[in-house]
């Protein structure tokens, strides 16, 4: 979500301005990309979760907050939000991804949010875990050097964000008595939706345990690589100028359709859409953070020349280690995010949409070759290759023969299997 809202590219005065806002403004914020949702009239049930109106967002989103006065001169001169961030101060109105407009029209932009498989990929980073514990380091020990006033934002945002109790009054507040683990509830809903375990869920399962759905899609990850090596085939042949043509688009299409049948199970009646909404969010947030050299970063002296590496040299201040796979999750999760997406609208459901993903020129068969790449690196299953099943080993069943065999016999009659093994399911 914040990745969105800062706009394409991150611009770095729109980043480090939404680490050093209130968290008011950041409420504000939140209430108004669920209000201007692109999606808000495809389920009841997210339209019953009504945000703050755009009466109240607005004049927390337009308000030039200020810090307190310099009486220096004598006479009460406003000392501005954000003085100490380095670069230009953006107020949350001005966040490109919000598109306020001046009252009466107040924020009317459409917005939208990454795919929860965005912040399961980030957060098997350990980005979380690393984030946290400099939190618990910074409040508790002179280990760390004093932060600077905008990194002491940043961190009070963490733990307004992540780490503390959201105000009940929010929408896309989700903990409470019944789930009053942050942690656990991402667990859950992970593998609600995809089946599957963060790469580290053993190391802090005893910290935060979690339940597991017995109605959970188990089959995503199988049907998933099942679907990306069918993609890949598509997209070597496309590439090829000669020879064989193996490519089948309505195996493609098929594969595509359980995935987005297992997708709406999920979701019918916008449910875990609220899980969705703050996994991605705060996920976004810590990830802007080494995306460049941060307040934050640098007060830790972590700078570097890349996410990856950010993240591991703050993890070692504090005597931890990031997934040593970082570099191919921060790559793949937000082209990730664009292709489930693609999947849930249903685009890729017949063969004609499922030829999108491998015939270039494309973005969308550009971003599904990334999504292989990254995949594969991360994970360690070669989804370029063909799974090889054995056959099992040939048995000799004596048969009487009651008569020489035929020195000209018949030609071998070939019954032809259905590709795919299944019919093909039309979109409803």
């Amino acid at each position: 979500m914040f990745r969105q809202l800062v706009g394409p590219g991150g611009n770095l005065d729109n980043i480090n301005s939404l680490f050093v806002y209130h968290p008011l403004q950041i409420s504000a914020l939140v209430e108004s990309v669920w209000l201007n949702r692109n999606n808000a009239a495809s389920s009841p049930t997210m339209a019953a979760f009504v945000p703050w109106a755009p009466e109240v967002a607005w004049p927390i989103l337009n308000a030039d907050y200020f810090t307190g006065y310099d009486w220096s001169g004598g006479t009460p001169v406003k000392i501005p939000a954000g003085f100490s961030m380095p670069g230009t101060f953006v107020l949350p109105k001005d966040q490109p991804g919000l598109g306020s407009v001046a009252p009466p029209g107040l924020p009317t932009h459409s917005t939208n949010w990454d795919h929860m498989i965005y912040a399961y990929v980030i957060e098997n980073t350990r980005i979380v875990e690393i984030f946290s514990k400099v939190l618990e380091t910074y409040m508790f020990t002179e280990q760390l050097e004093t932060p600077s006033p905008a990194s002491q934002l940043f961190w009070r945002n963490v733990e307004f964000l992540i780490l503390g109790d959201a105000m009940p009054s929010m929408l896309w507040t989700t903990a409470g008595r019944v789930r009053r683990d942050e942690v656990a509830n991402r667990l859950t809903a992970y593998y609600w939706m995809f089946g599957i375990d963060l790469s580290h869920a053993a190391d802090i399962a005893s910290r935060h345990p979690y339940q597991k759905p017995a109605a959970a899609n188990r089959d995503f990850i199988p049907t998933f690589e099942s679907f990306a090596r069918e993609v890949w085939r598509g997209i070597v042949n496309a590439k090829n100028t000669s020879g064989a043509n193996d490519t089948d688009a309505a195996v493609i299409a098929t594969l595509a359709r359980r995935l987005y049948d297992m997708m709406a199970t999920r979701r019918i009646n916008g449910n875990l859409s609220r899980e969705e909404f703050r996994a991605v969010a705060i996920l976004s947030f810590l990830n802007l953070a080494v995306m460049f050299d941060s307040p934050a970063v640098i007060d830790l002296k972590a700078t570097a020349s890349s996410p990856e590496m950010r993240l591991q040299k703050v993890a070692e201040r504090v005597g931890m280690t990031a997934h040593p796979n970082s570099k191919p999750f921060f790559d793949l999760a937000a082209p990730f995010s664009q292709l489930m997406q693609g999947i849930e609208t249903g685009t890729f459901n017949t063969p004609a949409g499922a030829q999108l993903l491998y015939k270039p020129p494309s973005a969308v068969s550009a971003n599904a070759e990334t999504v292989i790449d990254q995949y594969s690196l991360a994970t360690g299953r070669d989804l370029k290759s063909q799974v090889v099943t054995a056959s099992p080993r040939a048995t000799t069943i004596p048969v009487p023969m009651t008569k020489p065999a035929s020195a000209h016999p018949h030609p071998a009659t070939t019954v032809r299997q259905p590709v795919n093994g299944h019919a093909i399911v039309a979109k409803t």
